[in-house]
């Protein structure tokens, strides 16, 4: 059920409640003297409502009765309302964009198609048919081509070792076997020979297992995975890494114009990256499940990851990974003993990205001070509220991998539920 933006607003219009939405669903338009609110885009994540200064938003079942006729107010705005991303013949019947998916943080709407390749053409032909060579070169070299290219098709770090490790199981038996033939220690099909044949398959295979040992050993929780060099191709990388890196500017595609956004949006200088969707989703804490169990029920939210892949990530050297959010989970009170039970109690919890202990207003790192809550990709955290019948006594949660598990008896304690801890087991990738 949508909000309401209500009397309180009129004549007010903050827009601190347009900077916390991540769907992009409050508008107004010159002329107008208050903030409205899309009910065929709000998604009901209650944002909005602790921002406004003038407490004028509210859930449409819970309007005062004297503003009840701002419900049909708020409709009435949406019937002529003409987003400013779309064009004439790109609207449906609501006024609304059909390139804009409901859920969908405005900023991520807005970014631009992806293209082919970043590389200028003939690099990028050269990267795309030299995947089976790079690809012996170091984590960083093929990190930062990969990022040069900005499409997998063109060059990928996972691809071009994988090419390589198996071009490896052909080359390294060869050398070691024409070493021995050198030497005179071994020919075809003796058995010194087939020795150096079978230390190469194996070196190859270790070597390949040692560069893929990420991918093989890391859970969702860990970093993302780095794809080694091989043994020839350690040293070379120690010069071209540098060399790659400055000539990115003569090997990279320049766009003409900067992207610029919506108002309300902060504009982003140069080059922008798609960003996994479920990453954005999981800023707003909208990654989240609610099971019903026998006897209890079990919350599961997916805290965010990755830090967003922007030009802001290198202009303020952020680092790939988002530290560990600080959350609070509250339980609703039981009831008292004299009054009558109520039907629902409520869930709540509250994060944010950590901060000093001597200076709580200030970030834990501080290189997030300067895009935190300042662009609407990346917020400060978020609130999840969630709604369990009846009136339990207590809770549990934990915390792994990215994970909080919440767990709320529907009788009794949670000691009482006895329940066995979860076993993780390692999950190999590819």
């Amino acid at each position: 059920m949508a909000y309401i933006i209500c009397e309180p607003c009129v004549d007010v219009k903050d827009t601190a409640c347009v900077v916390v939405c991540p769907v992009d669903c409050i508008h107004t338009v010159d002329g107008e003297n208050q903030l409205y609110i899309d009910p065929n885009v709000c998604i009901d994540c209650a944002a909005c409502v602790d921002e406004c200064p003038v407490e004028a938003i509210y859930e449409q079942s819970e309007v005062p009765s004297q503003w009840e006729s701002y419900i049909d107010i708020n409709s009435k705005f949406f019937e002529t309302f003409e987003y400013p991303e779309k064009t004439d013949g790109d609207a449906d019947g609501a006024g609304k964009s059909r390139g804009k998916e409901q859920g969908v943080p405005e900023e991520f709407v807005q970014l631009p198609d992806a293209v082919s390749t970043s590389l200028r053409t003939p690099f990028g032909l050269l990267a795309m048919l030299g995947q089976p060579i790079l690809g012996a070169f170091s984590s960083k070299f093929k990190a930062e081509l990969e990022d040069m290219a900005g499409n997998s098709r063109v060059f990928s770090s996972a691809i071009s070792t994988g090419i390589n490790s198996l071009i490896n199981l052909v080359l390294y038996p060869l050398v070691l076997f024409s070493i021995g033939y050198m030497q005179g220690s071994g020919s075809l099909f003796s058995p010194s020979g087939n020795l150096m044949i079978f230390l190469g398959v194996v070196a190859a295979i270790a070597e390949g297992a040692f560069r893929f040992r990420d991918e093989l050993t890391t859970t969702p929780d860990d970093e993302q995975a780095q794809y080694g060099a091989s043994f020839y191709g350690w040293f070379p990388s120690l010069i071209a890494t540098p060399l790659l890196k400055g000539l990115r500017s003569a090997l990279v595609k320049t766009p003409v114009d900067p992207r610029t956004t919506m108002p309300g949006a902060v504009q982003t200088e140069g080059a922008i990256y798609s960003d996994d969707i479920t990453e954005r989703y999981r800023r707003y804490g909208m990654v989240n499940r609610v099971l019903e169990l026998a006897d209890h029920y079990r919350i599961e939210i997916e805290f965010p990851r990755w830090v967003p892949n922007s030009s802001a990530k290198d202009t303020y050297e952020l680092p790939d990974r988002m530290p560990d959010y600080a959350y609070e989970v509250y339980l609703s009170s039981p009831y008292a003993p004299e009054t009558s039970p109520t039907q629902e109690s409520i869930v709540t919890v509250q994060t944010q990205l950590p901060r000093d202990e001597d200076n709580p207003k200030q970030f834990a790192d501080p290189r997030f001070e300067k895009v935190v809550g300042r662009t609407s990709s990346f917020p400060d955290g978020f609130r999840n509220i969630f709604t369990i019948p009846g009136q339990p006594v207590d809770f549990y949660s934990k915390y792994q991998n990215r994970i909080l598990e919440i767990i709320v008896p529907k009788q009794g304690t949670y000691e009482e539920l006895a329940l066995e801890q979860t076993v993780h087991y390692a999950k190999l990738k590819g």
